[in-house]
């Protein structure tokens, strides 16, 4: 997993594929004033939705086998829970990527305006969870194919 600020996610371009295409994208656009809803990069496609929500205090952890998340807030604030790769759940639907596990994550951070995370296929995560007060989130997606 990367956690850093937006303006700084350059330093992994070489490293995580179509991240310097995402970032490049959004970097042009007036995120703030984006709807919700899904888009696409203009050049390979790359899937990234922007999304509304209010904090929860509790969710299941969620993990991904082909694609890498690029979750960038907005505004709001939120604690993202995270841990070490482990084995898929036995929930895993092939078709969707996605799998929920039934157990608490190890360790958190707390996710403010314009910081982001890479949370790299096999990385149990739980984004959106309330910090210290419940809170109206606003946050972009990414989906970065990995294979």
């Amino acid at each position: 997993m990367i956690y850093d600020k937006f303006n700084r996610l350059s330093v992994y371009y070489e490293s995580v594929p179509y991240l310097k295409e995402i970032c490049e994208e959004l970097s042009k656009k007036d995120l703030s004033s984006l709807e919700a809803g899904t888009y696409y990069t203009e050049k390979s496609h790359i899937k990234y939705m922007v999304q509304s929500y209010e904090t929860a205090d509790s969710k299941k952890p969620e993990v991904h086998k082909k694609y890498a998340d690029l979750q960038l807030v907005i505004s709001g604030k939120e604690r993202f829970d995270f841990d070490s790769q482990t084995a898929l759940p036995e929930s895993f639907n092939i078709a969707d990527d996605f799998g929920l596990y039934d157990y608490d994550l190890d360790n958190s951070i707390i996710l403010g305006e314009l910081e982001a995370v890479i949370v790299f296929p096999y990385e149990p995560h739980t984004p959106g969870l309330t910090a210290s007060k419940a809170s109206a989130m606003r946050k972009i997606v990414a989906k970065i194919p990995m294979e």
